[in-house]
């Protein structure tokens, strides 16, 4: 302002020898772009190594697409070659899990983007899915009845759900768990339902809906109580918590607020028991199994149920079996390893006692499906490396004798179009190839000697017995015996009864495929070291503890 003051300057400090050499040294530093806006070489790299751990899935992504594209190119015509690409693809699949497999240690495990975790035990079930899945397209192939419907939909909704358990077997994070298991269940909500002009496939897709719906509704809840309490959705650090306190984890919680924690476990064990078929989450099993297309039967029973409990012990793992958790919460473990041998019990009795009234042969396997995940759980009973071991074992079991039954079914309807037991009679004479290959199936079921049913259960006998759960290991073998009582009443039909005057329909391929895995049935269960040694690494990966305290 005019006629002010002026404002005397503040003189400047002397700058230091050091602070002067630091500005030169800036001044000649070469200048470089943010590394948001370019990647340097090490961020690419670090990318495309990160891809290559979850090759298996993209190649999937990219099959769904292709199947897409080539159903619309064709409009749906070049049924053959659409399944024979199909394969092919799934056939990279397998070849890139086993290189997978060979890659990592025992107890290996690598990340993928932060989500995704490669390690053994989600290796073996994709492994065995993947191969699960190229017999189920071989039934859609081999079924005639499936021709007169969209076939491009029909497999790029089996990839599609096949993409949802690649990530729900190999993750740690519960929100990547939640997706696949949504992707898995919306694909096979529209598989159940496939036959649009069936109302019972219409009521089975409805019945699915309405169950997942619920069971997704309560499984979220328990997991954003579980967040709520720890901070966290990573299971790999939500037991033991994080350094410095923080997140939680529930070592810490279970001292504080064992009820909450106690809650939110059994709210997404809920959501797995769904999954699962395992009692009282069951009751959309039967009328599901019953209404949909038999491949998607085949499917539901085999790959995706699978999924469930695969999923199942690495929660159960994580939260109250590794190195450094177990021994903080082990009265709490062992008090969820009596809850499940509970629901291992009334699982496999409910089922085999449901079964022994079916007189549809869809629906006796749909019962006999809930018993076996039974079975299974006495593995996760006994809350150890070993038990999750049987556990594994008897699920890829459960992989070679579901898949040989339901190709049997679909043998028998398309000889009968028929699914009831009686339309059986005399079968065995007029089609003694797969009738036999089906008694083998039925054996290994029922748990027979010297089949690979057998084995397994013996595994989770041994293992139940092991760990003072003698009373568990009574009522599966009493089980064993009720199930005998309904596998017979196939077999009589087979071959004790008056054969029906009816044309034979041969059904070469189909046949062919039924002998094969008639065949794997009985040699996996006479030669079983190697399938031993694979289901003993693959939850070894999860870094399990082989120790746990009975609860006071």
């Amino acid at each position: 302002m005019p006629g002010a003051a002026p404002v005397p300057l503040r003189p400047s400090r002397p700058r230091s020898l050091a602070s002067a050499r630091l500005d030169e040294a800036l001044d000649r530093a070469p200048r470089q772009e943010p590394r948001g806006l370019r990647p340097g070489p090490i961020a690419v790299n670090d990318y495309l190594v990160q891809l290559g751990r979850i090759a298996p899935e993209a190649v999937l992504t990219v099959l769904a697409l292709v199947i897409l594209t080539w159903d619309l190119v064709t409009k749906g015509r070049d049924c053959r070659r659409l399944a024979y690409g199909t394969l092919a693809g799934l056939g990279l699949v397998v070849w890139l899990l086993c290189g997978q497999w060979a890659s990592l240690g025992e107890t290996g495990a690598v990340s993928a983007f932060g989500m995704v975790t490669v390690d053994r035990f989600g290796t073996f079930f994709k492994l065995f899915t993947a191969l699960a899945l190229m017999v189920v397209v071989l039934l859609v192939l081999f079924d005639r009845r499936e021709r007169k419907h969209g076939i491009g939909e029909y497999y790029f909704l089996l990839i599609g759900a096949a993409i949802g358990i690649f990530f729900m077997v190999s993750t740690n994070n519960l929100l990547l768990l939640m997706l696949g298991l949504e992707l898995l269940s919306l694909a096979s909500y529209s598989l159940a339902g496939f036959h649009k002009g069936s109302q019972r496939s219409a009521e089975a897709s409805l019945k699915y809906i309405v169950f997942g719906g619920l069971s997704a509704g309560i499984m979220l809840y328990g997991i954003s109580l579980l967040y709520g309490l720890t901070g966290t959705i990573d299971l790999s650090v939500m037991g033991r918590g994080g350094e410095g306190g923080y997140p939680v984890g529930l070592v810490a919680q279970f001292a504080v607020s064992p009820i909450p924690v106690a809650v939110a476990v059994v709210l997404v064990l809920a959501g797995f028991a769904y999954k699962a078929s395992i009692v009282p989450f069951h009751f959309w099993t039967p009328d599901v199994y019953e209404g949909a297309p038999t491949p998607v039967t085949t499917f539901l029973a085999v790959a995706s149920k699978a999924a469930g409990f695969a999923a199942l012990l690495r929660f159960v793992g994580a939260l109250f079996l590794v190195d450094g958790v177990q021994e903080a919460v082990h009265a709490y473990g062992a008090r969820i390893g009596l809850l499940l041998a509970i629901l291992s019990a009334v699982t496999m009795t409910l089922g085999n006692l449901s079964a022994m009234r079916q007189r549809s042969l869809k629906r006796l396997l749909a019962y006999s499906s809930i018993a076996h995940a039974g079975y299974v759980l006495m593995g996760l009973a006994v809350m150890t490396e070993a038990g999750f071991s049987a556990s594994v074992f008897y699920l890829a079991a459960y992989y070679f004798m579901n898949l040989g039954a339901f190709a049997f079914l679909l043998y028998f309807e398309g000889e009968t179009n028929s699914d009831e037991i009686d339309s059986l009679k005399g079968m065995g004479w007029r089609h003694p190839v797969v009738a036999w290959a089906m008694v083998a199936f039925l054996v290994s079921l029922a748990g027979l000697p010297p089949t690979v049913g057998f084995y397994g259960k013996l595994l989770l006998f041994y293992e139940g017995v092991d760990a003072g759960l003698g009373w568990l290991v009574f009522i599966a073998a009493l089980n064993s015996v009720i199930s005998l009582f309904y596998y017979f009443r196939v077999a009589k039909a087979l071959f004790l009864t008056e054969p029906v005057e009816r044309v034979p329909n041969r059904q070469p391929a189909l046949t062919g495929l039924i002998v094969g895995l008639s065949v794997l049935t009985v040699v996996t269960g006479i030669f079983n070291s190697a399938l031993q040694r694979w289901s003993g690494e693959a939850p070894r990966a999860l870094g399990i503890s082989d120790q746990l305290e009975e609860p006071h």
